[in-house]
């Protein structure tokens, strides 16, 4: 038997809904993430990595933070004027922007960069 072959996340064209949240349609589309409020790092990890990518976030305090205090202030779940800004380097694609416990972030992936740079 072969073993089941593993989709890789590729970047796709961001559309966000009216409050500005957005979710990559091949990032934790597999069915054991499906109602799952929380996933242990560690299986995040492997996720990520079995995927041949690395990712990291920018969360909406610290990069903008008077759109953070007025979302805070508010208590409206909008985010739609926060434009996330892109980690350096190249490569990276939006996987997520979502709510946390600690306010909207962004997921940015890329696919890992193999040897020196």
């Amino acid at each position: 038997m072969s073993e089941q072959m593993i989709a890789q996340i590729e970047p796709v064209e961001v559309v966000r809904d009216a409050e500005g949240w957005w979710f990559h349609p091949q990032y934790l589309a597999e069915p054991e993430f499906e109602d799952v409020e929380y996933i242990p790092r560690e299986q995040f990890e492997q996720y990520i990595a079995a995927r041949g990518i690395e990712v990291t976030f920018t969360g909406m305090e610290g990069d903008n933070d008077e759109e953070f205090e007025r979302y805070c202030e508010t208590g409206d779940a909008d985010c739609s004027r926060w434009t996330p800004t892109p980690p350096p380097g190249d490569g990276w694609f939006m996987l997520s922007i979502h709510d946390t416990e600690d306010g909207p972030v962004c997921v940015w992936g890329r696919k890992v960069q193999g040897g020196a740079a």
